[in-house]
């Protein structure tokens, strides 16, 4: 089965964050067995300064943008750059602690199982269906048809969190918006791969949240970004207006989003 197993695209997206980015590249070849491999870093305008580093990194390919441009561009320059049947998106925080054969074994349960679009190895804890036991692998994958739920906000299957995709699929959801704010990215395809039925989303219950540790969510936009500050602040109120007060929510939503964009241009917050 060695031999048969087709070429897998590892692409790490990064953005000024280069020891995190080193580490993350080196615990991955150090804890990952696959015979396949095309390494694949995408920079999204870091300046010449951290983007000379990155070319020292043990990789093959580097699609290193000479400005930044947002999460969506990042990620379709580095796709661009991927020649493998399958695509394995890590981004730069997340440390690959194995066991060694997971991307192995992934593989083969999408082989096997072509209509599996997407492995997640991070994410929301989407329930498996344990009726829908995939073959290919000794350790058990199932597919996830449905997202997790807490009564609280909507999740999605999709996640940009380390998950391996097949060329099929993402050539049927297509490429991400190009839009410099990076939630509107995020959202935009969370939505698109919920909406297509072509393809199943997976997962291996053992390895979720295991085969991948986040090491970086001190320095993470998400941690350190105002508006996901407010987001954290105006969250708990968001139930009980969205059931009394939809039109309030909607119309609330687009001002502060709005607003924050517009400190953004001009840099009274990050």
């Amino acid at each position: 089965m060695t031999s048969e197993l087709p070429l897998v695209s590892v692409l790490f997206v990064t953005y000024k964050r280069f020891d995190l980015l080193a580490q993350t590249v080196e615990a991955f070849r150090r804890n990952t067995d696959y015979p396949s491999l095309e390494l694949v870093i995408a920079d999204d305008g870091s300046g010449e300064e951290i983007q000379a580093k990155i070319r020292t990194l043990p990789a093959d390919l580097f699609a290193l943008a000479p400005r930044n441009q947002g999460l969506g561009a990042n990620n379709n320059n580095g796709i661009r750059h991927c020649t493998g049947k399958y695509i394995f998106m890590v981004q730069d925080d997340w440390v690959c602690q194995g066991p060694r054969d997971y991307l192995r074994q992934a593989i083969q349960v999408m082989e096997e199982n072509p209509q599996v679009g997407l492995i997640n190895f991070g994410g929301a804890p989407h329930p498996a269906d344990k009726n829908m036991r995939l073959s290919g692998s000794s350790e058990p994958c199932y597919a996830t048809p449905k997202p997790y739920e807490d009564g609280r906000i909507e999740y999605f299957l999709y996640s940009d969190q380390p998950h391996i995709q097949s060329r099929a699929a993402l050539d049927h959801v297509g490429l991400y918006k190009e839009d410099r704010d990076m939630e509107e990215c995020e959202i935009d395809y969370n939505h698109r791969w919920k909406n297509q039925t072509a393809f199943l989303t997976a997962v291996f219950p053992a390895w979720y949240m295991k085969a991948f540790s986040n090491e970086g969510q001190q320095q993470s936009f998400r941690t350190t970004r105002f508006r996901y500050k407010v987001q954290g602040f105006l969250q708990p109120a968001k139930p009980m207006l969205e059931k009394f007060a939809p039109g309030l929510v909607r119309s609330g939503k687009q001002m502060v989003q709005s607003t924050l964009r517009w400190l953004e241009r001009r840099g009274v917050v990050r």
